[in-house]
């Protein structure tokens, strides 16, 4: 189980970095973020290009050995987490408009629980010395 969830962490980050380093106004735009000149447009491919495709890459590193899997998902777990947890809170808060925003708290947390609760199952393993 771990091994799926780390394999789907990678496509996902992988999936968003490579989209928004290509288009980083057109997937930011639904949530509200835009760039006011070309400094802007670095950023954006950056932060939520450069910065997903990172993240997929030691992922994806991870993902290749078993004695690195269990600490791919611990940051996948925390990254996805956070995410939902920072968004969920501000959204709370803040009570903009729109369904995309729910949504994606929905998914971030639900990513973030899936993530602990199969680290918490597999716990026994990790204490043997195993992959998980």
């Amino acid at each position: 189980m771990i091994r799926a969830l780390l394999a789907i962490a990678v496509l996902v980050y992988a999936g968003i970095g490579a989209w928004t380093l290509v288009e980083p106004v057109g997937p930011m735009a639904d949530v509200g973020v835009g760039a006011l000149d070309s400094r802007g447009l670095v950023e954006l491919r950056a932060m939520y290009g450069g910065l997903q495709l990172g993240m997929a890459g030691f992922l994806g590193w991870c993902l290749l050995d078993p004695a690195r899997q269990r600490v791919g998902l611990v940051a996948a777990t925390c990254t996805i987490g956070g995410l939902g947890v920072a968004r969920t809170g501000a959204w709370l808060v803040i009570q903009p408009d729109g369904g995309l925003l729910p949504l994606l708290c929905a998914i971030e947390v639900g990513g973030g629980l899936a993530g602990a609760a199969v680290l918490w199952a597999t716990r026994s393993d990790a204490s043997r010395g195993g992959p998980g």
